[in-house]
């Protein structure tokens, strides 16, 4: 039983930290400048590889050890969900 609360309490803070660049991105004031596949650019904007002013984030993000690693793991889904929001974000250009 134990086992079992265990593999799902760490399921669910995969489930949890997954698409977290798609939340980044996608704030009212959000650091994404893109028009489209705004979660993979704040993604790799907390990685610092892209964007200027996202270096203060990138900073604080490699001081936590975990946060790089979550980041790199959640860029497959950040791009699965850009993909399903590419109508909302067409829309939202017009």
């Amino acid at each position: 039983m134990e086992g079992i609360l265990r593999v799902g309490c760490l399921a669910g803070l995969v489930v949890m930290m997954a698409g977290c660049g798609t939340m980044i991105g996608r704030v009212s004031n959000g650091m994404s400048d893109v028009a489209y596949y705004k979660g993979v650019d704040g993604g790799l904007q907390l990685l610092g590889v892209t964007g200027k002013e996202s270096k203060p984030a990138a900073i604080i993000c490699y001081i936590m050890i975990v946060c790089p690693l979550i980041t790199v793991v959640s860029l497959p889904v950040d791009a699965a969900l850009d993909t399903v929001l590419l109508p909302v974000d067409y829309v939202n250009t017009l």
